[in-house]
């Protein structure tokens, strides 16, 4: 019958084999990081920039709706 494992032995090779995967991580370097980062500000501000205008326009055309039954 196979032998229980405690719980303090559990996190220990939990944490071992976290160790070993981190381990094979390859890491981007320091200029793939800054264009990473400018890629995902400059989308982030276009995606805004068009859900901001597209937010205004159906305001717009909604209150222009609305304003007939008034």
């Amino acid at each position: 019958m196979a032998e229980k494992i405690g719980f303090f032995d559990k996190v220990r090779i939990f944490f071992g084999e976290v160790r070993t995967e981190m381990g094979k991580v390859v890491w981007p370097t320091q200029e793939q990081v800054k264009t990473y980062t400018t890629i995902v500000l400059v989308a982030a501000a276009i995606l805004s920039t068009v859900i901001g205008v597209w937010d205004v326009a159906v305001t717009r055309v909604v209150s222009f709706l609305l304003s007939f039954g008034t």
